[in-house]
């Protein structure tokens, strides 16, 4: 069994490259470019611009500063990155009473990545994160739940964001 588990494994690595697969984040020098160049982002402060929330978008942008310049805010960066949160919250799962016992949280981000010394757009896009959570008889319970979805939200919300930047900054040195 050992023996088939080496063998398929060999194999495995093997067809992956054949086939041409390489990681985007993958280290392939000294420098890779990719992470050169999300390290070279500067990200604006962000609000939610439906409920104002200055905690949403501080979250966001903490996550976003962690996936894009994990080894600190650049000095000089040559790009700046500019996003739009809103956040819409509707009521499911009603009760005969007319009580809701469930909530939809859905968070849109528009983003906008720009050079810093021509303010030329380079690139733009959007991200969604759509949650959910219980309504509860307790409003510490029901309030835990909103922010415990805002939080998934936000994460989802930075990782795409910063997935879409590698994919177009990963095409814009190949040339593609």
């Amino acid at each position: 069994m050992l023996l088939f588990r080496r063998i398929f494994a060999l194999s495995l690595f093997i067809a992956l490259g054949g086939c041409g697969f390489q990681p985007l984040y993958k280290k392939q020098q000294a420098g890779d470019a990719v992470i050169e160049d999300l390290a070279q982002v500067q990200v604006l402060n962000l609000i939610d611009q439906v409920s104002y929330d200055d905690r949403l978008g501080q979250k966001i942008k903490n996550l976003l500063l962690d996936r894009l310049n994990p080894g600190g805010r650049p000095n000089n960066p040559f790009y700046v990155l500019a996003v739009t949160v809103s956040t819409a919250r509707t009521e499911l799962g009603l009760k005969f009473s007319d009580e809701a016992t469930r909530a939809k949280l859905s968070i849109n981000a528009s983003y906008l990545l720009r050079e810093k010394k021509t303010n030329a757009v380079l690139f733009r896009g959007s991200a969604r994160s759509v949650n959910s959570y219980n309504i509860v008889q307790s409003n510490f319970a029901t309030l835990s739940a909103e922010n415990n979805a805002k939080d998934r939200a936000a994460r989802e919300i930075a990782d795409d964001i910063k997935l879409r930047l590698g994919i177009f900054f990963k095409e814009l040195r190949s040339g593609t």
